[in-house]
């Protein structure tokens, strides 16, 4: 009201000097006026309007407040740190532990749209299933599948991931398939499936080795034509030594990635519903791709 005030006094004003260089101060005044008055209304209109929303925000967000299990929370999420490029521990620039990876940035993805917060905790892939039961975490990552003795103790979100297993060689050869390998000089490493893999090939010699990284070596020297290694792990390879090239080997349903819950989790059914609006989306797939290649990326 005090601005309508002030706006009706301007105009009157500006009608007084008007009228001394000759107008018509009359009009001149009521015109001003009934201008000021309309725009004060119209300010007061947009401001009623602006606190409306404002209003009805807050009430949505409290709705959100209420009903999400993550919002204001710090969850607690395991995972198996020594698993690059899906999860893995690096030192920023203050010398302060930040944890990277494809299944990190999975998870908080998830959990910040809820409005939480991740707690990362680091542990051997073995102890992940102990800690939930222990309620040490409140789930876990690992890239964990969702097999029939572990769905017994644990529930499942969708399966977000499927790993593939790549045969790596030497640039300039072309090894599109395991068909391709017959006849040749394969290594694996011992101790792993790759070992059936690379015995099925027809007339394969295969060489049993200690580690991905001596397979590459291998390969590398040309004591191997190929080595059969984890397809994402072939990427990280690839980006660190030179003159070697890829083919990824079809995708094996069983081998899969999930995020594992306690029974009845208050977090488990908001977690995957978003984890499914996020792979509707494409925003998973633009995770996947970012980590590894769009050749990951589930059909």
């Amino acid at each position: 009201m005090k601005k309508m005030v002030l706006g009706i006094l301007t105009a009157l004003a500006v009608g007084a000097l008007a009228g001394c260089s000759g107008g018509n101060t009359a009009e001149t005044t009521t015109a001003a006026a009934t201008e000021a008055v309309s725009q004060e209304a119209a300010d007061d209109s947009a401001e009623a309007t602006e606190a409306a929303d404002d209003s009805a925000d807050t009430t949505e967000a409290a709705e959100v407040s209420a009903d999400n299990p993550f919002n204001g929370k710090t969850v607690k999420v395991g995972c198996s740190a020594t698993f690059v490029p899906f999860e893995s521990i690096e030192m920023d620039a203050s010398g302060n532990k930040i944890y990277v990876g494809m299944n990190i940035d999975i998870i908080n993805a998830v959990v910040e749209k809820n409005g939480g917060t991740v707690e990362f905790q680091d542990m051997p892939f073995k102890s992940l299933t102990a800690a939930i039961q222990a309620k040490q975490i409140d789930f876990c990552s690992g890239g964990m599948a969702p097999t029939e003795e572990r769905a017994k103790t644990l529930d499942f979100s969708e399966i977000f991931f499927y790993p593939r297993n790549a045969i790596v060689y030497r640039e300039g050869d072309d090894y599109p398939t395991l068909d391709s390998l017959a006849g040749k000089t394969v290594a694996y490493v011992f101790g792993t499936n790759y070992q059936q893999v690379a015995e099925s090939i027809e007339g394969v010699n295969a060489v049993g080795i200690q580690g991905s990284p001596a397979c590459i070596e291998e390969v590398k020297s040309k004591r191997a034509d190929a080595c059969i290694v984890d397809g994402a792990g072939a990427v990280e390879f690839l980006k660190q030594n030179t003159g070697l090239s890829m083919s990824l080997m079809d995708k094996v349903d069983d081998d899969c990635f999930a995020i594992g819950f306690p029974k009845e989790s208050p977090y488990y059914e908001t977690f995957n519903n978003t984890l499914k609006e996020m792979m509707e989306s494409g925003e998973l797939d633009e995770i996947i791709a970012n980590h590894l290649s769009e050749e990951f990326i589930a059909d």
